[in-house]
This record gives C-alpha cells, structure tokens and sequence, in this order.
C-alpha cells in the first residue's frame, strides 16, 4: 500500500509538473505571438510615421522650389523692369540732347558760314558739330563713362553752342587737382542738360557780360560735387519771360537726368542731391544761378 502511494504520488507530481510545463510553455508562445504582434504594430506604426515624414518633406522642398521660383520671376520682372525704364531713359535723354531744334540750328549754322564763303569756320564748326554728335551717339550705348570723356563733350558742345551766341559766353571749366578725371565714372550726358539750361533760360536774355562756371570737386571721399554757375537773369525773370512767349518749350531733359542721377546713386547704394541757388549782388538784385550736382563717387578698378 505504501508502496502503491508513492508510486501514485510521484505519478501525480509527473502529471503536475508536466501540466506546469505546459501551462508554462503556452503561456510563454502566447508572449511571443503578443510582443510579435506589438512589434508588427509598431513596425507599422514607424512606416507610416515615415511615409508621412517622406511625404512631408517632398511637400516642404515643392513648396520651397515653387517659392524660389516665383520670387525669381518677381525678381526677373523687376530686373527687366528697371532694365526697360533705364533704357526708355537713355533713349530719351538721347532724343532730348539730340533735338530737332539743337540740330536745325547747329546745321543752319554751317549753312551761314557757307554762303557767307567762309570756308575756316564752315569746315571748323562741321568737324566739332560731328565730333559732338558722335560722341553723343557713343555714350547713349552705355550707362557710366570716365569723367574725361563728359568733359570733352562738354568742351565740344559749349564751343558749338558759344558759336551760336556770336561768342559771348565766357565758359570756363575747372576741375580740382585731387580728382582723376580718367578714373571717376558718372552717368553718360548729364551736364549737357544743364547747361543747356543756362544757355537758353538764364543768359540768353540776359544783356552784357555772360559767364558760365563748371567746376567739379570732391565734397568727400564719396561724393563728387558738380557745381553749374551763370550771371543770368535769375529764376524769378525767367519764370516771366517764359509766361509771356507764345510757344512754350518744355525741357524734358533735367528731369530724365534726375531719374538717371536716381538709378545711378541707387544702383551702388547711394543718394544723389540737386540743390538750385539763386544768386543775388550787393544790391540784393539777381545776379544769376548756380546748379550744385551732388552724385557717388565711383572709380574704376
């Protein structure tokens, strides 16, 4: 009997502990297929945590290339705007410096000296007349030029227009020693105009001695100071006489050489200044003009 029982017992605890086993192995199969489970969901879960990542990213960088785009477009068109305005300028500073009225009268004048047989001066007055409209025609196909190349279409033009007022002008030109002339660029034909203007506005009326001044200093190490000076009528007469002629010109080309002056100084991150002073004598009687042109001193490399 007591032998039957210990065999039973030890039977039964082989039954238990097999069952325990069995429990224990199911139990551990079931953890497998569960963290087997989690870990697919959460395999999952990152690839689409990536896709949308991925997704995302390809979104920001279209968005990013379609941006740049349109800001290089928006860019573009005002380049080519400016671009455009600039060469409406040039092209109406060229018909304003190159006017009918400037070339009949010039070409009347070589008429005169040819019928009054005077061939010296017909002869002369062509070659500076050519001379000038060949210049004039060089500069308006680019945008700066050195300082010596304005001066000598200054030089050429003041002689032709000084032929045309019998030699009364006195014009003189003084540039200050500290300036090269050949390495400081300006914008192309911008002193013709106000010259121009005192010409014909402030000593074409005016009876006696006529002067006009060019001089040119530096006002700093970055500004070049223009300073245009006549012994007119003054301003306050000139408004007068304008008022009182039938056919009134309009001068166009001040105001293009203001818009050019404009682009020039914005172009290498300056201002530019045109200041208009009305000169008066002793007896606080006008006595004249002066134009001072403040415009970014710029040197060539």
């Amino acid at each position: 009997h007591k032998n039957a029982t210990s065999i039973e017992r030890r039977i039964l605890n082989d039954r238990n502990r097999r069952y325990v086993a069995d429990l224990l192995n199911r139990s551990e199969f079931e953890n497998k297929n569960t963290q087997i489970d989690v870990l697919a969901e959460e395999n999952q879960i990152v690839t689409l945590k990536l896709i949308r990542q991925r997704s995302i990213q390809i979104l920001i960088t279209v968005f990013a290339a379609l941006t740049a785009l349109i800001l290089f477009i928006l860019y573009r068109q005002r380049q080519l705007k400016g671009e455009k305005k600039m060469l409406t300028l040039e092209q109406s500073m060229l018909r304003s410096q190159m006017n009918p009225h400037f070339l009949f009268n010039s070409l009347n004048s070589i008429k005169l000296y040819i019928i009054n047989n005077d061939k010296k001066n017909a002869v002369q007055y062509l070659n500076k007349f050519s001379k000038l409209v060949r210049k004039i025609l060089e500069s308006s196909t680019v945008r700066e030029i050195p300082l010596s190349e304005e001066l000598e279409t200054t030089k050429l033009y003041m002689n032709i227009e000084n032929i045309r007022f019998s030699n009364e002008i006195n014009f003189s030109m003084k540039v200050d020693k500290n300036i090269d002339i050949n390495s400081v660029k300006i914008p192309s034909m911008i002193l013709q105009p106000y010259l121009e203007n005192a010409l014909w506005h402030g000593l074409s009326s005016k009876k006696g001695e006529k002067k006009l001044q060019l001089h040119i200093s530096n006002e700093s190490e970055k500004y070049l100071l223009i300073s245009i000076t006549d012994n007119g009528v003054g301003r306050e007469a000139v408004a007068i006489i304008k008022e009182k002629k039938i056919l009134k010109r309009k001068s166009m080309g001040i105001n293009i050489t203001k818009e050019r002056l404009a682009n020039f100084s914005k172009a290498y991150k300056h201002s530019f200044k045109v200041d208009i002073v009305d000169l008066y004598d002793e007896n606080n009687q006008a006595s004249g003009t002066k134009v001072v042109l403040s415009i970014p001193m710029i040197k060539s490399v």
